[in-house]
C-alpha cells in the first residue's frame, strides 16, 4: 500500500481533492436521507458513509466507485428492522451478511450476479423507488409533533404499500414543510435538467439542504408558527469529545444468535447488497472514459469487509452507489483517493461540527429522497421495458407490484418465478438448425445442434424429433456442440434405438465427444456409392451440380464429415461426373459445386483446353469408372485467355496457348479494342474456347461420342464468374 501511495502522481491531487469535496457535499444529505427512509438512527447513515468512503475506498480496486448507504437497500432494511424487533439485532444480520459477501468473493463466485434476470432487478429498483416516495410523504408534507400516530402508520407498513395513511395526510398538512419540500423538489429538477455547465457542476442536494436551513431560520424569526423544530429536524446526538463520540456507535445484539430470522435476513442483505454493488460497478465502468475493468470478486470482498464493520459499529448496509460515483467522475476524479477524501470529510464533520447537521429540516431530506425515488422509477423505464416485449415486461411489472403489495422478499421470489417461467418457455421454443441437403443419393435432413444443449432445450429437441417424417435419411450433427446434458443424451439414445427404426429412419450421429454416454453412429454412408451412381441419369447429375453451386453462392454448403468420407472412399470410388477446368486458384472445382470426397473427377489445365491425355482421362472416368457427365468449365478473367490474346508468350506455354487462338479468331462480334482490357471481348473468347473444347471431345473420342449419342452421359459447357461465384451453364 505504501508503495502505491508513493507512486501516486502528484498532478492528480488537485483533481481528487476537489472531487472528494464535491462528493462529500452530495453524500451528507444522502447518508442522512437513506437512514431516515430506512427507519434507522440517522447517525447510522453517517457511519455507513465514513466506512464506505475510507475502508471500502482503500480496499476496492475501482478508481472511481464511491460506496455508502444506498436507496436500493431501503425497503429491505425497513423490513429487517421491523421483523427482527430492533436495530441492534439488525446489526447482527448485517455483520453476518458482510461475512457472507467476503466468502462469496473469496470463492470467486461473483459471476452468480450475471444469472439474475435484469428485468427482475429493474423491477426491484422501480418498486423501491415507489416505496421511497410514499414513505417520505409524511416528512415532506405532514410531519409535525401532533401526527406521530400517522408517522407510525407509515412505519408499520414499511415494506408494503398502504393507502390508509395517505388518506389521513390531508388532516396533518404542515405549511412550513410543504414550502421547503416543494422548493427543494423544484431546485433538484432544475439542477438535474439544466444545460448550463456552471449549474451542472453544483451539487443540487447540498443547495437544497442549505436552502432548507435558511428558510427555516427565516421561519423561526418571522413566522414561528410554521417553523420546523426539533422533531422536524435532523437529530444526531452531539458529543463533547472523542470518547463521547465513540459512545454514539451502536453494536450488534449478540444474544440474537439463536434467532433464525437473523440468518435469513443476513442472506437477503448479502444477496441484494452484492447484486446492487456489482450492477452499479458495471454502470460505473461504462461511465469511465478509460473503461477500466474491476475484479468483481475483489469488489465483493471489499464491500463485505465494509458491511462487517458497519454491523459492528452501528451502520446501515453499504454498496457501490451510482449517484455519488457519477458525481465523482463528473467532478474530475483521477484515482480512488477522491473516494477516501470524501469519507474523511464526513468523519471530520461528524466529530467537529455535528450541530450543523441538526439544523437540516427533514422536509429537505425527504425532497431529496423523493427525487431519488423518482429516478429509480421513471416512466421511461416502464416504456423501455414494455418495448422489449411481453416476456420481459410481464416479470418486470409483476415484480414491481408484488414487492409493493406484499414485501421485498416475496416480491422478488414472485418476479423470479415468472422470469424463469418465460426463460423456460423461450428455451423450449428455441429453433434448432434443420437443413435439407440435396446429396447424390437424395435429400438428407440434417439437425445441427447448438453449442450448448442443456435440459432447457429438451422440449424443443423432442418436438423436432417427433416431427421427423418416416423413410428418410437423418444426420444429427454435434460437431459444434461443447456441452450436451444427460437428459438430451437419453432422448437421443431412445430415438436411435427405438423411434428411428420404427419410422424407418436411417440415422447418422456425428461429432459426439468420447466422454458422452452416446457415441457416433453410422446407418448410411454419405458418399457416392455404385448403386447411387448407377441410378443417376445425366440430367440428374446436372441438377446436382446446379444445386451444389446454388448452395455455394448462398453460403449454405453441406456440413460434411471429411474424415468419415475419406474412410468410406478409401477402398473404392464412384464419381458422378468429370469436370475439365482451368488451373486458376480462384476456381476450386469441388468447392464451387459443393461436392465431397469421391463425388467428382477433376481435370485441370490452363485455359481448360484439350489434349490426348485429357481425352484418355475422360474416357476412363466415363467408360471405366461410370461417371455420367462431362462439364467443360471456363471462368471469367482467365489468365491463360488473356495471355493468348496478348500473343507474346513462347516456349511450352506458347504451345498450350496456341490451342486458344482459334477462339480468338472466331470472335467477330468485337471490331475495335480487341484487347484484354475489353471485358466483353475477353468473355466472348472464353465462351468460344469452351465450345471449341466440347467440339474436340466429340471429334477426338469415338468412345465418348458414342456414350453421348446414346444418352448414357451428358456433355455441356459452363462459365464460372470469379466475382460472384455463380456458374452459368451453356445448355
Amino acid at each position: 500500500m505504501l508503495r502505491k501511495v508513493f507512486r501516486y502522481p502528484s498532478g492528480y491531487l488537485k483533481y481528487d481533492l476537489v472531487a472528494g469535496l464535491v462528493v462529500f457535499l452530495v453524500a451528507i444529505p444522502l447518508c442522512l436521507g437513506v437512514a431516515l427512509a430506512s427507519g434507522a438512527p440517522l447517525f447510522s447513515g453517517i457511519i455507513a458513509g465514513i466506512i464506505g468512503g475510507i475502508v471500502v475506498g482503500i480496499l476496492s480496486e475501482s478508481r472511481l466507485s464511491v460506496s455508502g448507504p444506498a436507496a436500493g437497500m431501503v425497503a429491505v432494511v425497513l423490513s429487517a428492522i421491523s421483523q427482527l424487533g430492533g436495530f441492534e439485532t439488525f446489526l447482527l444480520a448485517l455483520l453476518l451478511a458482510g461475512i457472507l459477501q467476503i466468502i462469496i468473493g473469496s470463492l470467486r463466485a461473483g459471476f452468480i450476479a450475471d444469472y439474475i434476470p435484469s428485468n427482475v432487478i429493474q423491477g426491484l429498483l422501480c418498486a423501491i423507488g415507489i416505496l421511497i416516495i410514499v414513505k417520505q410523504i409524511p416528512f415532506a408534507f405532514t410531519y409535525t409533533t401532533e401526527n406521530v400516530l400517522l408517522l407510525e402508520a407509515f412505519r408499520d407498513t414499511s415494506n408494503t404499500l398502504s393507502l390508509k395513511p395517505l388518506e389521513d395526510i390531508t388532516d396533518h398538512i404542515n405549511l412550513g414543510a410543504v414550502i421547503i419540500s416543494t422548493l427543494s423538489l423544484g431546485l433538484l429538477i432544475f439542477f438535474d435538467k439544466t444545460s448550463n455547465p456552471r449549474f451542472k457542476k453544483i451539487p443540487g442536494s447540498i443547495v437544497v439542504v442549505i436552502l432548507g436551513i435558511i428558510i427555516n431560520e427565516i421561519y423561526a424569526t418571522f413566522l414561528p408558527d410554521i417553523a420546523q423544530y426539533s422533531t422536524e429536524l435532523v437529530n444526531i446526538p452531539l458529543s463533547d469529545n472523542f470518547q463521547s463520540f465513540c459512545a454514539l456507535f451502536k453494536h450488534p445484539n449478540w444474544q440474537s444468535w439463536s434467532d433464525p430470522n437473523v440468518y435469513f435476513y443476513a442472506c437477503v442483505l448479502a444477496a441484494i447488497a452484492s447484486l446492487e454493488a456489482l450492477l452499479n460497478l458495471e454502470a460505473i465502468e461504462k461511465l469511465d472514459n478509460i473503461k477500466r475493468y474491476v475484479s468483481r470478486n475483489r469488489e465483493l470482498v471489499a464491500q463485505g469487509i465494509g458491511n462487517t464493520l458497519a454491523g459492528l459499529l452501528g451502520g446501515i448496509p453499504i454498496t457501490s452507489v451510482i449517484v455519488r460515483s457519477s458525481v465523482n467522475i463528473q467532478a474530475g476524479a483521477k484515482s480512488k483517493l477522491s473516494t477516501i477524501i470524501h469519507g474523511v470529510f464526513i468523519l471530520l464533520v461528524a466529530i467537529l461540527i455535528p450541530h450543523w447537521m441538526n439544523l437540516i429540516p427533514l422536509a429537505s431530506l425527504a425532497a431529496i429522497l423523493i427525487y431519488v425515488g423518482y429516478k429509480l422509477t421513471k416512466p421511461y423505464i416502464y416504456k423501455e421495458m414494455y418495448e422489449q416485449g411481453f416476456a420481459r415486461f410481464l416479470p418486470f411489472i409483476i415484480t414491481v407490484a408484488a414487492i409493493i403489495f406484499t414485501n421485498l422478499l416475496t416480491g422478488i421470489l414472485i418476479g423470479l418465478f415468472f422470469s424463469f417461467f418465460f426463460i423456460l418457455r423461450d428455451n423450449s421454443q428455441v429453433q434448432l438448425d434443420i437443413i435439407n441437403e440435396k446429396h447424390p443419393l437424395g435429400v438428407i435432413k440434417r439437425i445441427v445442434l447448438p453449442q450448448q444443449m442443456s435440459f432447457l432445450s429438451k422440449a424443443s429437441f423432442v418436438a423436432e424429433l417427433e416431427h421427423i417424417p418416416s423413410d428418410i435419411h437423418l444426420i444429427i450433427d454435434a460437431r459444434y456442440t461443447k456441452y450436451i446434458d444427460r437428459d438430451i443424451l437419453e432422448v437421443l439414445e431412445d430415438f436411435k434405438n427405438s423411434k428411428a427404426p420404427n419410422k424407418n429412419i436411417a440415422i447418422n450421429l456425428l461429432g459426439f465427444k468420447d466422454h458422452y454416454d452416446i457415441h457416433n453412429h453410422i446407418d448410411f454412408i454419405n458418399v457416392t456409392t455404385y448403386d447411387m451412381q448407377s441410378a443417376l441419369k445425366p440430367a440428374d447429375v446436372l441438377e446436382i451440380l446446379k444445386e451444389g453451386n446454388k448452395r455455394f453462392v448462398n453460403d449454405q454448403r453441406i456440413h460434411r464429415s471429411v474424415l468419415d468420407d475419406i474412410k468410406s472412399t478409401s477402398s473404392t470410388q464412384h464419381p458422378i461426373a468429370i469436370v475439365l477446368g482451368c488451373i486458376d486458384s480462384r476456381v476450386p472445382i469441388e468447392t464451387i459445386f459443393d461436392m465431397g470426397v469421391g463425388d467428382v473427377f477433376v481435370v485441370r489445365i490452363a485455359g481448360n483446353v484439350m489434349n490426348d491425355d485429357i481425352i484418355a482421362s475422360m474416357e476412363f472416368a466415363c467408360h471405366i469408372a461410370g461417371a455420367k457427365f462431362i462439364l467443360v468449365l471456363g471462368h471469367t478473367q482467365c489468365g491463360a485467355i488473356k495471355a493468348a490474346c496478348d500473343g507474346a508468350v513462347s516456349g511450352h506455354l506458347g504451345h498450350l496457348l496456341d490451342k486458344i487462338k482459334p477462339a480468338i479468331n472466331a470472335e467477330i462480334a468485337t471490331q475495335t479494342n480487341r484487347t484484354v482490357d475489353n471485358e466483353n471481348f475477353l468473355t466472348n473468347v472464353t465462351k468460344i474456347n469452351i465450345e471449341n473444347t466440347i467440339r474436340e471431345i466429340h471429334a477426338k473420342s469415338t468412345v465418348l461420342n458414342r456414350l453421348i449419342t446414346t444418352h448414357e452421359i451428358g456433355l455441356i459447357g459452363a462459365l464460372y464468374d470469379v466475382g460472384t461465384g455463380l456458374v452459368s451453364f451453356q445448355e
